[in-house]
């Protein structure tokens, strides 16, 4: 397959209208809404810079390319652990299930557009370290196993997110055309700074499950020391 189709199939994935992207709690920004806590443009983008980016880039973008890393080197066991931590300090308890089905919804997809990627060796990991399949998980494989690149593939996923709780919140906040697209310019220009900053500050070598801390995983992140040992693999 041709670099362009795989970008096609990457597109796709992509796609806010097909409904696995998944980002059903919108990161906490749906219920600032409803709070009355984010009421105008303005309040938005500062929900997005100061909480929403730091937060996405050091937690799914910094998985997406853990798990990149960790497939390349066949290490199942740190796939698990980093799918189990993403979930447990990303994912609120009430909608852990629906995120669990996300997931499935998003290889089922996958079967259907990809059909010549094997997507049950991750199915077998889940399986056997009792994992969940998060959305970044799954998206890591998925556009691992299509050849993109992992700065593409993290980018793509990050976009995507930003998109999305911009689409949701312009449904209760009124903002005319150009004022979103001036405010997407300058909410993606922030996001790819974040991206930049905190990746070239991680380490790209593998890591052996017996030395692996959180701090190792998500350097910039802080994590709740109680998930690593009730979700461990």
């Amino acid at each position: 397959m041709n670099r362009g189709n795989k970008l096609l199939d990457y597109a796709k994935l992509l796609d806010p209208s097909v409904q696995v992207g998944g980002f059903t709690h919108f990161f906490g920004m749906d219920t600032h809404i409803k709070e009355g806590t984010i009421r105008t443009a303005e309040e938005l983008e500062s929900f997005m810079r100061c909480q929403l980016h730091p937060s996405l880039v050091r937690l799914e973008g910094m998985a997406i390319k853990g798990i990149y890393s960790a497939t390349d080197h066949k290490d199942t066991w740190r796939i698990a652990l980093i799918d189990k931590l993403v979930h447990v300090q990303r994912t609120p308890p009430e909608l852990r299930e629906q995120a669990t089905i996300i997931g499935k919804r998003l290889i089922k997809l996958s079967r259907a557009l990809h059909p010549w990627i094997d997507l049950s060796p991750l199915e077998q990991i889940f399986v056997k370290y009792n994992s969940v399949g998060c959305l970044p998980t799954v998206h890591a494989w998925i556009n691992h196993h299509l050849d993109i690149p992992v700065e593409e593939a993290v980018l793509g996923y990050l976009h995507s997110a930003m998109n999305a709780c911009v689409s949701e919140a312009c449904k209760v906040i009124p903002l005319n055309e150009n004022a979103t697209q001036e405010l997407l310019a300058r909410l993606t220009a922030d996001l790819e700074n974040e991206w930049a900053t905190v990746s070239a500050s991680s380490p790209d070598a593998p890591l052996h499950p017996t030395s692996m801390s959180m701090k190792s995983l998500f350097p910039s992140f802080h994590m709740l020391g109680a998930g690593l040992h009730a979700y461990r693999a």
